[in-house]
């Protein structure tokens, strides 16, 4: 057996406590998982390093031998661990936060990950209208979100990236479930369920709509997940991304295609003052992917 810094580390735990069960919980570790290791320890040492009884535990001479060796040891591995730290620049961190995932998203995020590994990627999950909040008070890093037009905020770069057409999601026994497609106006006297922000849904579901039709919105939702767990209880419906379809298929749910509504565009979101270096790869990145959405970009060369 190769004697480890781990060995010597539970080693010391167990001279230090004099006790497996504390020693073990003090290490994360089980007692048996930790007697196991200390057993192992002894083979290689040859002989006994600690005097065991049901209500006892004692260091044998051997053992005394070892733990000031044992101590020099570990402290010497730390201080080689702390100054290969030193050295190493510390990963940044980068938050991303998502609105509502796609297939394309998922593709970019897949595509940062492999392109900057030392990087540590954060997805925060956000609130349909959250992401322009969530990067103006620095929640994220950058944000991606839906929208059927530009959003304009000042001190916001905002870059559309795809765009999709837009479906209804009904729950399977809907009278619509078995509509290859339909129209805006047929929508009118269904029930939305919205998210918890009047102005946002309002411009969402077309309201009021061009014939002056007002449709009824329940804004009960703060994520998109709960949305679809709405619809497909039929508590009411909902207008979505077509690539919702894909994304979020599940059993209960069916999504039609509403023929007249304009496409709904998927934006990238940061905050000017608050751009560097990382924040352009990923806009490049992200306009990338957007452009070849049917072939995802290869890895950078190494």
């Amino acid at each position: 057996m190769d004697l480890t810094a781990a060995h010597l580390r539970y080693f010391l735990a167990v001279a230090d406590e004099l006790h497996f069960a504390r020693a073990a919980e003090r290490l994360h570790i089980s007692p048996p998982s930790l007697s196991q290791q200390i057993q192992q320890l002894e083979r290689r040492v040859g002989e006994p390093l600690f005097k065991r009884t049901s209500r006892h535990v004692a260091l044998t001479a051997r053992g005394a031998e070892l733990l000031p060796m044992a101590r020099a040891a570990v402290a010497a591995m730390d201080d080689v661990v702390g100054w290969i730290d030193r050295g190493r620049e510390p990963r940044r961190t980068f938050r991303i936060g998502i609105a509502a995932a796609s297939e394309l998203s998922n593709a970019l995020l897949a595509a940062v990950v492999e392109r900057y590994p030392d990087v540590e990627w954060q997805i925060r999950s956000l609130g349909l209208t959250e992401p322009l909040s969530a990067v103006q008070d620095g929640q994220v890093d950058v944000a991606l979100m839906f929208s059927p037009q530009i959003p304009d905020v000042d001190g916001l770069v905002v870059t559309p990236l795809w765009s999709e057409d837009r479906d209804l999601v009904v729950h399977e026994g809907h009278r619509f479930a078995d509509r290859e497609s339909l129209s805006l106006a047929e929508t009118d006297d269904e029930t939305f369920i919205g998210i918890r922000d009047l102005e946002g849904t309002q411009e969402w579901f077309v309201d009021p709509r061009p014939g002056g039709k007002r449709p009824q919105i329940l804004p009960l939702a703060a994520h998109f997940e709960e949305v679809l767990q709405l619809c497909a209880a039929g508590v009411g419906v909902n207008i979505c991304g077509s690539g919702a379809a894909k994304t979020y298929a599940r059993p209960g749910l069916r999504y039609i295609p509403v023929a007249d509504l304009p496409p709904v565009t998927t934006f990238l979101c940061y905050q000017a003052s608050r751009a560097d270096e990382l924040v352009g790869a990923f806009e490049r990145l992200a306009v990338e992917v957007s452009a070849h959405r049917d072939d995802p970009p290869a890895p950078a060369a190494q």
